[in-house]
C-alpha cells in the first residue's frame, strides 16, 4: 500500500476539504484527488462521498481513518528504528521557538517534559523575532512554538494549535510613567497613549488583540522586531505595550515598569506545531500541553 497515497487520504480526512489538505501536503488538488482515487482502486471502496457539497468520509473511510494513522506511525518507527541502529545522523530534533528570550517556569517545566518523553532527540527551545515566531513551524525549520492567539486563518494553516495557559495581561510602561502606582488601569487609559510599535509584516490579528485599542497610536522610532526590543523601547519611552503576565515573571528590564490591567480578556498561552509533524512529536506535544492545563496557575 502506498504510504503517500495514505498520507493524503488522513489530511483529508482531518480537514474535510480537499483544498486545504492539498495545502497541507505540499500537492496539486489534482494530484491529491488522483492518490485518494488511486487508494480507493488499491481498497476497491469508496473512502469519501463526492454526492454533496461537503467532503464526508464513508462508513469505509471510518472504518480505515484509524488504519491508515496506524499505519502512517509505524512507517515513522521503523525509518526512526533503522536509523537508530545503524548509527546513521545526528539524533531527531524538536526546536521549540518561544517571543521571549527569558525562560519562565512553564515552558521550562515543558522543555523537561518532552526531553522525559522524548529519550534521545534533542530537545531546545529558542526566543525568535515576531515575524517568526509562526512562520518557523510552518516552513518546518523548527518543530513547534509558543504563541499567543488569535491569529488569522492564513497564518494558522496547517497547524495544530493546543492551549497550555492562560494568563492575565499587564501594561509595559516606562518607570516614570503617570499611570504607574495608580493600581489597576482599564482599556480607557489606553485611549491616545502611543504604543511600541511592531513590523508591518507581523499578524494582523495578533497585533489588533495586544493592541486592546481599535487603531491605537503607535509612538515614534522603529518597529520593536522581538520582546527584547520591545522592552527596551519601552524603557526609552516610545511607547507602552500590553503583555502577558507571564513575561512579568523573567522579563526585568531597567526602566520598565508593569501594571495591570483590568476589565480585559486573559491572554491564552497555546503550543503550535504541524498537523502532519512526526508523529512521536504529536504526540510529546500534546502530553506537554495536558500536562501544562493541569498545572498549577502561577
Amino acid at each position: 500500500m502506498d504510504l503517500e497515497r495514505v498520507r493524503a487520504f488522513v489530511a483529508t480526512a482531518e480537514w474535510m476539504n480537499f483544498t486545504t489538505a492539498a495545502e497541507e501536503v505540499r500537492l496539486a488538488q489534482p494530484s491529491l484527488s488522483a492518490r485518494i482515487r488511486a487508494l480507493e482502486a488499491d481498497l476497491g471502496v469508496e473512502l469519501f462521498s463526492r454526492r454533496r457539497r461537503q467532503v464526508e468520509l464513508t462508513a469505509a473511510g471510518r472504518a480505515f481513518l484509524p488504519h491508515a494513522r496506524a499505519l502512517l506511525d509505524l512507517s515513522a518507527e521503523a525509518r526512526r528504528d533503522v536509523r537508530r541502529a545503524a548509527g546513521a545522523g545526528p539524533p531527531p530534533r524538536l526546536l521549540v521557538t518561544t517571543l521571549a528570550n527569558s525562560i519562565d517556569d512553564v515552558k521550562a517545566a515543558a522543555v523537561l517534559g518532552l526531553r522525559g518523553d522524548l529519550p534521545g532527540w534533542q530537545v531546545t527551545l529558542t526566543g525568535v523575532p515576531f515575524r517568526e515566531h509562526v512562520s518557523r513551524v510552518r516552513d518546518g525549520s523548527a518543530e513547534a512554538a509558543y504563541v499567543w492567539p488569535p491569529y488569522t486563518t492564513a497564518t494558522m494553516r496547517g497547524l495544530r494549535l493546543e492551549t497550555v495557559g492562560v494568563f492575565s495581561r499587564l501594561l509595559a510602561v516606562p518607570a516614570d510613567h503617570r499611570l504607574v502606582g495608580r493600581g489597576a488601569v482599564t482599556v480607557h487609559d489606553l485611549t491616545g497613549a502611543p504604543q511600541v510599535p511592531l513590523p508591518a509584516d507581523v499578524d494582523a490579528a495578533f497585533v489588533a488583540a495586544w493592541r486592546l485599542v481599535p487603531d491605537a497610536p503607535t509612538g515614534a522610532g522603529e518597529p520593536a522586531v522581538d520582546v527584547a526590543a520591545l522592552l527596551r523601547a519601552v524603557a526609552a519611552g516610545a511607547g507602552c505595550c500590553p503583555v502577558p503576565a507571564l513575561l512579568a515573571r523573567t522579563a526585568t528590564t531597567p526602566g520598565v515598569a508593569y501594571v495591570p490591567l483590568r476589565g480585559v480578556p486573559p491572554a491564552s498561552l497555546a503550543l503550535a506545531w504541524r498537523v502532519d509533524a512526526h508523529p512521536e512529536i504529536d504526540h510529546a506535544l500534546r502530553a506537554a500541553a495536558r500536562r501544562a492545563r493541569r498545572a498549577p496557575a502561577g
